[in-house]
């Protein structure tokens, strides 16, 4: 085992060196290339990354908390909002039937002014209608019972009446 031993401790020497010899070989690499600067930065923008998720969390804990209270009062809001919109519905409704009664009442009013100048215009085209037939049927009737004889006798009828009130004096010619 002995001679075991040797050879693991001369393997574990050797890597050793090799280690040695590459991370020399990288830190020199490191320092010609700035790598150490890139991991800084990189290191640096982590840092900033926690911050700022840090910070969102803090923001969101508290957004979390607001909303959670205004949840407390959102039934009593609801509530609020929905009275608000039946009063002002009912107001519009009143509102819209004092408008309407308006209307009615204005169309009422042009209706019943139009019935009456159609029975106004009616009866007077009837009452017009009814006397021109009255006058034409007279017309016609005292043609009928009108003879030359009957036309001589009321003229002369005429004439004796006129020189009666002449002689009265009511008429002077």
């Amino acid at each position: 085992m002995i001679g075991n031993t040797s050879l693991y401790q001369k393997i574990l020497e050797s890597n050793l060196v090799n280690f040695i010899i590459m991370m020399s070989i990288l830190v020199l690499i490191f320092k010609k290339a700035k790598f150490g600067n890139f991991i800084d930065k990189m290191a640096d923008d982590i840092r900033n990354s926690v911050m700022t998720s840090s910070e969102a969390a803090k923001k969101a804990i508290n957004e979390y908390k607001e909303a959670k209270k205004s949840t407390k009062n959102l039934q009593a809001e609801k509530n609020e909002i929905i009275t608000r919109a039946k009063t002002s519905a009912l107001n519009i409704e009143d509102s819209a039937k004092e408008k309407l009664q308006i209307e009615q009442k204005n169309i009422d009013n042009k209706c019943a002014a139009q019935v009456q100048n159609v029975i106004e215009k009616a009866k007077s085209n009837t009452a017009s209608e009814i006397l021109d037939l009255v006058s034409e049927l007279a017309e016609d009737e005292v043609r009928k019972r009108l003879d030359d004889t009957m036309q001589r006798r009321l003229i002369q009828k005429s004439i004796n009446e006129l020189d009666k009130l002449e002689n009265l004096g009511e008429i002077k010619f």
